[in-house]
């Protein structure tokens, strides 16, 4: 049985957002009106305000062809080397107690109608037995901005894989963790990854049914084009890029490059009938990169 929402076959328009974003509210260096504002002179649609403890103001700072969506991000519980998981929790209305069970605050994100990522897992030194013993997120960073510029700790793909190997069908979110932070050898924070999501219009509501249902994709760079699945073969369609993945569990799957100094654009897959899951990254020669939410097979 197939499992996969194409956000390329949904109904909607295609919208640009940030998910994990700090104001000086918390550690951030512009107000949440600036850092919102910000956002829309670049190009963004949307932009989740995640200060750290508590759930900023964010009224009044939506319009017509932008929104801000509530949030924040958590510390709870202690994962295996004791240190606290960070959750980023969307469309949140008023900030939730910390506690040291981090599952019941799942829960309890959940039973309030948030979504949950578990973020930045590479810079937080989660192993695989930390993932696995949570339910109830719909994701993990598997890019983040922040930690990437600050730490070389951004990238999180490999923990992605460990956990889809193993059955979780969880999707993958690029994000900023924007504070506005920057200096003489470290570029700013913002701007560096979104995820685009197929939505039926410029709402919260409707850009967090999209997410929940994976109806997006990731970015630091690349754009996915196209994405089709009959069954048999993946096709996807891309900006010139460098390589394109057809990442699976185990040793399957199949990568295609480009020859010296050329690019592809398209690529497709054949499924040999083995695979768990099958997602498709889209690499440029600065090595930016575009990810597919998984299209789950077995």
């Amino acid at each position: 049985m197939t499992f996969f929402s194409n956000p390329f076959e949904a109904n909607g328009s295609w919208y640009k957002g940030n998910l994990h974003t700090h104001t000086t509210i918390s550690d951030g260096a512009l107000s949440p009106r600036d850092m919102a504002e910000q956002y829309r002179l670049n190009g963004y649609d949307f932009v989740c305000i995640t200060d750290h403890g508590t759930v900023s103001d964010v009224s009044g700072l939506s319009g017509e062809d932008f929104i801000v969506i509530s949030g924040e991000e958590i510390c709870a519980g202690k994962t295996s080397i004791g240190e606290p998981y960070h959750l980023v929790a969307l469309d949140l209305e008023d900030p939730i107690k910390e506690c040291d069970n981090i599952q019941a605050m799942i829960n309890k994100l959940r039973n309030n109608g948030s979504e949950v990522l578990l973020c930045h897992p590479y810079w937080s030194s989660l192993t695989l037995e930390d993932m696995l013993s949570l339910d109830g997120y719909v994701g993990i960073e598997i890019f983040n901005t922040s930690c990437f510029l600050s730490v070389a700790k951004g990238y999180a793909v490999v923990h992605w894989d460990e956990i889809l190997a193993r059955g979780r069908r969880v999707h993958g979110f690029a994000t900023d963790d924007a504070h506005w932070h920057f200096n003489d050898h470290r570029p700013n924070d913002a701007f560096g990854a979104w995820i685009m999501v197929k939505s039926k219009s410029l709402s919260t509501k409707e850009i967090l049914k999209s997410i929940s249902k994976g109806l997006f994709y990731s970015s630091n760079g690349p754009a996915i084009k196209d994405l089709s699945f009959d069954g048999g073969r993946i096709r996807v369609k891309t900006d010139r890029v460098r390589k394109i993945n057809f990442v699976a569990d185990s040793c399957k799957g199949e990568s295609f490059t480009a020859p010296s100094n050329e690019n592809i654009d398209s690529a497709e897959y054949k499924i040999e009938g083995t695979e768990k899951y099958v997602r498709v990254e889209c690499i440029d020669k600065e090595g930016n990169t575009a990810w597919s939410n998984p299209i789950f097979l077995k």
